[in-house]
Parts: structure tokens; sequence; C-alpha cells
């Protein structure tokens, strides 16, 4: 058994934002040092409140565990000269563990003898290294923006102003290096509430510390899982005023949820606070006022309890609990009556403009310095958008008709002034001013809908117009920045083109879409090649390449098998990846043949061994790939036999594949199923024809056509998934 670890880092106010991202990266960092320092542990746990960031940990052993290493060094024969000194090898393998030449060993192995050195470390108290290991936690702890203060170089999120480690009941010495002044000593002090009990408060172990903390007006866990800490404090607060009011949240549930977390980052101790605001801003659009309320005031609108109308009342959360409640609730109603005030001025200016005369409006709005404005952005993706209907939907004019008039007002309200004041508003007010004009409701909601899905876990478009309006507008991002070499890297990606990506993968599977990629991305780049960084081949290479890894990286969620997912996607000369809806039906095919070793790992072997002879046949010079089959040099009865079958079971996998239903994902599924099931029955017929045929017969006529019989088979497999790519799992 170990000791408890207790540790606080005291700061001023951490941003709500940051503080989700802040907790998450202190138990990757604490989880991380206690690897690499041998400290076996249980129970860790990290959370804090804004101005607190808490690592607890229930048992944390209390020596290091002992390392016993054999590191090799350099073969012998080079470690030592002519007279037996050491060369420049052997005293840098020494130097490098810290060791004099004579401490090493001479042990022989398969590859002669080399050098040794045998390390070992009994390992100290725990005690006596925790001081630099958590110094070392608060070095590494990343954050969105540091700052430094005082006298001292160290930079973090906020200025810390206390630290607070315990080991078991003893205080732990640091922080371990004395070149930073900025870091306070560490000690067993910590503080309450800012305003009502901003006081020092001893600590002795962690039971005491939740005690103490909760007494002095401060909730330190987030959520513990159990109904307890400021997550549910905030939403039971909010949802038991809001039933005073005879109301409920407004927002949706998922994004109540949010607003709770946010909320619950912002304060330490929630402080519910039922405001007002005037009717007549309910003439605003519902968006509008929620927008107003949640994104800029991180208040909580409501609506009717049961149902739809909004209410002019709202919810504030404040981390204080005045004398006079009332002077907080003005508070908050002041500023919020500033900002719908704002709101309403910018709705009565912009619906006295004609959403046809914002979309002119474009025209000054600069997109990129090297692909134009907005107005021409619009116009690519406009034209991309009729390319797209006819092969998705053609003869569909009424679509047509709705994608061009979406497509050509959809970026309109960019240059709105409410759109100006709420960015985040943009596509719903195009929504709500189409609506107003007496656009069809096909229209409107096309405008709105080509920007979902936003982000992860959003919402899919529900109509095809707003789906393909979004498909060519993300596609022409894509192809333009990807064209001038602003390609994704690491953590980087300044114009969101993964998203993008992302959101035209799942739009594509989600209407069961099947468009071919590199065709898609040949029309999008036409009128841009000229602006394009490298010749169109270079740009193109570019774009298509991300595009696969985007490809491979959505099917690779879930859990599916790399090694699948990759065969999948290099399945016909790699084209197999062009086609999401089509590489997701084969990879979930394979996945169920895969599912059966006994059928699956016997044709990965058979299909790898054809695949290693025509390789090897083609380095040697061996084998034409435009070279057929001659059926008249079928000599041996195996080789006749496997002549018929491969055309019995091709016939079946063209039958199998030609009454596929476009966009019927499922019957795309079974029906590489059914494939999948015909290949599969070929494989004894290839294996006896391994055992009684020579394929590299000394008769060169005899060797190409058995080359070419050997082709076909490989064709055959190959087209679904490349088999090469599978990796056999090992046997037990």
């Amino acid at each position: 058994m170990g000791k408890e670890l207790l540790f606080e880092i005291g700061t001023e106010e951490i941003p709500s934002t940051y503080m989700p991202g802040m907790i998450a990266a202190l138990r990757e960092r604490a989880e991380a040092a206690f690897g690499e320092a041998r400290l076996d542990y249980e129970g860790l746990e990290t959370f804090g409140t804004p101005r607190r960031l808490v690592l607890h940990v229930a048992d944390l052993s209390e020596r290091q565990k002992p390392l016993q290493e054999e590191i090799l060094g350099p073969p012998v024969r080079n470690a030592f000269d002519e007279d037996g000194n050491p060369t420049k090898a052997a005293l840098g393998f020494a130097r490098t563990n810290e060791v004099e030449v004579s401490e090493l060993k001479q042990v022989d192995t398969p590859k002669g003898a080399r050098l040794m050195y045998f390390r070992e470390d009994l390992g100290d108290e725990t005690k006596a290294v925790l001081g630099s290991l958590l110094t070392k936690v608060i070095q590494e702890l990343p954050s969105p923006k540091s700052m430094r203060w005082g006298a001292g170089k160290f930079s973090f999120v906020r200025p810390v102003q206390w630290i607070l480690a315990l080991y078991g009941q003893e205080g732990i010495d640091g922080p371990a290096s004395d070149e930073d002044t900025s870091l306070p000593l560490f000690s067993s002090v910590t503080y309450g509430h800012r305003f009502h009990k901003n006081k020092q408060l001893n600590i002795n172990n962690y039971q005491e510390y939740i005690h103490v903390l909760h007494e002095s007006t401060v909730e330190p866990v987030v959520d513990d899982g159990k109904g307890g800490g400021r997550v549910p404090m905030v939403r039971a607060d909010v949802l038991e005023v809001a039933g005073s009011l005879d109301a409920e949240p407004a927002a949706d549930p998922e994004a109540v949820e949010r607003l709770v977390e946010k909320v619950a980052h912002l304060v330490e101790w929630p402080f519910p606070v039922a405001c007002g605001f005037d009717d007549k801003f309910l003439d605003l659009p519902s968006e509008v006022i929620i927008s107003t309320l949640e994104v800029h005031q991180r208040c909580f609108a409501l609506r009717e309890k049961g149902g739809e109308r909004l209410i002019p009342s709202f919810i504030g959360v404040s981390n204080t609990h005045a004398k006079d409640m009332s002077v907080v609730r003005k508070g908050y109603e002041r500023v919020v009556r500033a900002r719908l005030e704002d709101a309403e001025f910018y709705w009565r200016q912009d619906l006295a403009t004609p959403l046809a005369d914002m979309a002119e409006e474009l025209k000054g709005v600069v997109y990129h310095p090297r692909l134009g404005t907005s107005w021409d952005k619009v116009e690519r993706f406009r034209r991309l958008g009729a390319w797209l209907c006819g092969k998705l939907a053609p003869g569909d004019g009424a679509l047509a008709k709705t994608v061009d008039e979406a497509a050509y007002l959809c970026k309109a309200d960019l240059t709105s002034g409410m759109v100006y004041e709420f960015p985040e508003l943009q596509g719903v007010m195009g929504r709500r001013y189409a609506e107003r004009e007496g656009r069809s409701e096909a229209v409107s909601r096309a405008i709105y809908e080509h920007y979902l899905p936003r982000g992860e876990g959003d919402d899919l478009p529900e109509d095809s117009a707003g789906a393909i309006v979004g498909l060519a507008d993300r596609m022409d991002t894509i192809v333009g920045m990807l064209g001038l070499g602003y390609l994704p890297s690491g953590s980087e990606d300044p114009y969101a083109l993964r998203r993008a990506a992302n959101a035209i993968l799942l739009i594509l599977e989600d209407r069961g879409f099947r468009i071919s990629l590199p065709e898609w991305v040949k029309v999008a780049s036409e009128p841009l090649a000229d602006k394009f960084k490298g010749d169109s081949a270079e740009a193109a290479e570019r774009i298509l390449g991300f595009l696969r890894n985007r490809v491979s990286a959505y099917l690779s969620r879930g859990g599916a098998r790399g090694d699948l997912v990759e065969a999948v996607l290099a399945a016909g000369e790699d084209s197999g990846w062009r086609n999401v809806l089509d590489a997701r039906a084969r990879l979930r095919a394979l996945e169920r043949l895969a599912s059966s070793e006994e059928t699956f790992e016997p044709l990965t072997t058979t299909f790898k061994r054809v695949s290693n002879i025509i390789r090897q046949a083609k380095e040697g010079g061996e084998h034409d790939e435009a070279a057929g089959l001659d059926e008249r040099l079928l000599v041996d009865d195996a080789e006749k036999k496997l002549n018929a079958s491969l055309g019995a079971v091709s016939e079946a996998v063209e039958k199998a594949l030609a009454n596929v239903q476009a966009g019927d994902a499922a019957s795309l599924e079974e029906a590489y199923v059914s494939a999948n099931n015909s290949i599969a029955e070929i494989r004894p017929v290839v294996d006896d024809f391994f055992d009684e045929v020579m394929v590299m017969a000394e008769d060169a006529a005899l060797r190409k056509n058995r080359l070419a019989l050997m082709a076909g088979v490989g064709e055959l497999f190959s087209a679904n998934a490349d088999f090469t790519k599978i990796q056999l799992r090992a046997t037990k």
C-alpha cells in the first residue's frame, strides 16, 4: 500500500474555455510522469475550479520500482584498437551511460561479442522524487495561451498564487528548481472562495480538503459521476429556477448541457439569478435571443414549459452571493438589454435590404487574395453544385433550381449587420431573411443547412439541396486552399480543411451519394488551375493525397482494423478510396469475411502468393500485362479447372454487383459480401493449381500463359480489397 497524493495549483481565474483541456492535460502529464518515474498508482483523478487545478491520487507507491537493464553497446572489435585501448565508440558508449570503460562487460550475441553495461537502479523513496516530478508536471502543462509574471521566466496559463502538495499527511519540498522565482513554494495551504471566504486554509489530507473547501463556498469537483460536483449543481439550480417560472431552458438538450459545463467552469459555487427583458424583443428571431443570452452572456434563455415560445425571462449564474441579489439581477439585465437593442437595430436594418442585394455586396469582400472575392467563390461552387445535381440526381429540375438559388444566396447574410455583430448566426439569419422575403421553404432551409455539420456530432442536412450546396462549398474550399499549398500539418489547420473533408464524407454516406472524389476534384479545380502552386499535376496529387488520408481516418473510426482499411483503400491499384460509400460497404463486407478465420486467413495467404508471383515476374520482365490468356496453351487439368473456375466466379461477382441500388448502403454491402463469398470459393482451386502446376515453366510460352492466368486471379481478388495489405494474426 502507498500513500495518498494531493496536489493543487492555485491561480488567478482561468478562462472557462480553457478548463476542460487543462484538466485533461493535467491527468495526461501526471500519468506520463508517474510512468517515467516508475511509480505505481491507483485512483488518479483531476478536476478544478476557475482558481485551481487539482490532482488527486488515492494510492501512490512509497518507492520507485527497481530497474535492471542490459544496455548493448558497440561490437568489441570496434571498441578497442590493436593495442587494446578503447576507441571513440567505447568511450562514447561509456560516456552516454556515465560510467568508466572498465565498468563495461563483454557479452556474446548472435552477431558477435559486444560491450554491455548492466544498469541497476534500486529506486528512491517516492517523497524524494515528488518535488522534481510535480514541478515538471507544472512546467509541461500546456495551455492555449500562457503568460509570465514577476521576475521569473516561467510562463503558465495564469499567474500561480499558491501550490498545495501533500503526500500522505506530509508536505513535499518544491519547486525543484530555484532558477525561476515565479512559482511559490509548495505548502499545505489552500484558499477559499475569492469573494466570500478568501483566507488561508491549512489542509492535512484529501478528505479534509474537500470538506474545508465546501465549507468555504468552493465546490472543487466538476462532476464525480455520483451526482456531486458543480456541473450537476448548475444543472439542478437552473432547472429549479426555470420551474419556478413555469418554464424550461429554450435551447436543445445538448446545447443546454454544453452551456451548463461552461458555466460550471466560470464559477466556484453557482448562485442562480432569475432575470428578465422587455417583451418587445420577442419579435426578434428566437435564435438571436438565444445566441445573445447563451453565447455572449453565458445565461440560459427560457421558453414556456412544454411549448416552443420564448418568454421574456432568463437565468444568470453568478459566482457571488450579494447581500442584495437584485443588484446582480439588474447588472445581468442591463448588459442583456444593450445586446438585444443592438440586435433589434441590425434586424430592422437588414430587413430593409433584399437578400440578393446582400449577395451582390460579396463582390467587395475578399475571400483570399489569390482566390478572389467571396462572390467569386459563390459563383464557383454554384457551378459545382449544378454539376453535382447532374451526377447525383439527373433529371431532377426542381432540385437543380433549388440548389442554384440557395447557392447564390447562402453567403449573402455575411454582409448583413446581424451576422457582423453575431458571427455565430451565419446561415441562421440567411434562412430568416429568405423566409421574410417569401422564398420557398426548400431554398430557405438549404441556406441554413449548407453549413451543417458545423462540427463533430452536429446535425446533418435533412434535405438534398442543403447537402449538395454544402458539399460544393466545402470542396471548393479544399481544392482552393490545398491547390495553393495550405496543407494541414499536425495540429495546425487554419482553414479547417480536415473538418470540411470530414463533413463531406459524413454527408456523402448519410445521403447515400455515390460519387468519384477524383472526378469531383478535377471539375472543382478547373476554374482555379492557373492560381495553384506548381502545375496542375502537383496540385492534384496534394489534394487527392489529402482526401485519401481523410477517407482512411473516416473509415478507421469505431476501431476498424487498420490493415483492413488499407486493404480496401488500396484496392484496384489504389483506387478503392475514391468512392466513400463504396469503400464503406467493401470494408464492412471484408470485416464480415475476416470474422471467419477458417476462410479468411487461407484466402489471404493464397492471394499473397498469387500477388508475389505476379510482382516478381513483372520485376524480372517475365510478365506482360497486355498479353492475354491463350486457352490453347492450357495443358494441365489443374490449370484448365482454374481457368473455368475463374470464368464462373468472375461472372458471379459481376452478377452480385450488377443490381446494386444507387444510394442503398445496405444492398451495396450485401453485394460485396456476395462477391467476397464467390471469390472465396476459388481459393481451393488456386491451391490445387499451385500443388500440381509449375507456374515458372521452362517453356516460355507456357510460363507467360500461366502468369496471365495468375494475373486474372489477382485482378479478381484485388478489385474489392488488396489482400497484400492484410496482416495475418499470429497463431496462439
